[in-house]
This record gives structure tokens, sequence and C-alpha cells, in this order.
């Protein structure tokens, strides 16, 4: 289970660190936004490692949870994928309203759409972390106490009250991104507990 810990901590922040990097690219030239692509890309293969390597773990404590967390996780992937399928669509040479067509629909409904399976994710994950201790449960309650910002900007951005550049968009998701960079900082170091992993059923 040590070895599973520090996989999903490695997964975490190999998403984490590739998403903030593309993020900035995407929003460059043209050469660097292929680069932003690529790395999306590789930010979506990470998010969907992290369920399965997570699933034979939090199915001991609630299987039906530990599904509802598979699948939220991989919708937010198919949501985040136009970002990738837009940028590399260019280099193959894609007509240039399909391109616009596949980026424009990742930027009104992919980004904020995946934002919500995201907080959906990690609302399931961290009340099954709360529930099992399976780390501490500081870690999880500040999860679940973040997400509620979070959730609230994918709803302000969806909307076109926020774009994902603005400061508030920053001070909103930062509590919940944080967290999960401790998160994977406690996995990495420190593993899941031991007494969590004998936690009965629910």
């Amino acid at each position: 289970m040590k070895t599973s810990a520090r996989v999903v901590g490695g997964l975490f922040v190999t998403a984490t660190a590739a998403g903030i990097v593309s993020a900035v690219l995407l929003e460059s030239t043209d050469q660097a936004t292929s680069a932003g692509a690529v790395l999306v890309l590789i930010m979506a293969v990470a998010i969907a490692m992290i369920p399965p390597t997570l699933f034979p773990i939090l199915k001991e404590h609630n299987e039906a949870l530990a599904l509802g967390y598979v699948v939220a996780r991989t919708l937010e992937v198919v949501l985040v994928l136009p970002a990738t399928v837009g940028p590399l669509m260019t280099l193959a040479g894609a007509p240039a309203d399909i391109v616009r067509i596949v980026t424009g629909t990742y930027d009104l409904w992919g980004h904020p759409g995946s934002m919500v399976f995201f907080c959906l994710s990690a609302a399931i994950l961290n009340v099954l972390l709360f529930r099992s201790g399976l780390v501490p449960r500081w870690i999880s309650g500040w999860a679940l106490i973040a997400v509620v910002p979070y959730l609230a900007d994918a709803g302000l951005v969806m909307s076109g009250a926020l774009t994902p550049f603005s400061a508030i968009h920053s001070v909103l998701v930062i509590p919940l991104a944080l967290n999960e960079m401790v998160l994977a900082g406690w996995l990495l170091t420190r593993g899941f507990t031991t007494a969590g992993a004998g936690h009965m059923r629910r």
C-alpha cells in the first residue's frame, strides 16, 4: 500500500505541474501552445492513472463511493482532452474552422465542466479519506472545505462572470490546489496510515 501511495502522490504532482505550465503555454506563441497541448495530454494521462491506482484501496472502505470517484475523474479527463486536441489538430493541418470549434467548446464547457467533476472527485475522495483515516483528518477536512470556493469558481467561469486568468479565480482555487499538493507530499513521504487500512467497509 505504501508503493500505491507514492505512485498516487507522484501522479498528483505530475498532473498539477503539467496543468500549471500548460495553462501558461496555451496562451503564448503557436510553438509554445503546441508544447502546452502536450503538457495537457501528460496531465490528462496522470489524472487518468490516479483512480485505478486508488480504487483497490478505497473500495475496502466504500466500493460505491470508490466507483463514483473513478467515474468523476474519468469524466474530468474527457472534458480536458479538447484542450490538447485543438492545438495538435493545428499541427496536423486541420481546417482552422474545425480547430476553433474544438477550442471554443473547451473554453466554454470543457474547462469549467472539468472543474466541476474535479470538485466532485475531490469531495468523494476526501469523504472516503476522512471516514477511513487513511491520511490525517486535517488534510481531508481541509479539502472538503476548500472544494466549496473551487466549485463556486467553476460556476462563475461557466457563467462568464470570471475568466480562468482573473485574480479572483486564483484566490478561489488555490486552497484546494494547495491541499492536493499537501496530500501528495504526505503520500510520498508517509503513505497511507496502517490504522486506516483496517477500518470496516461502510
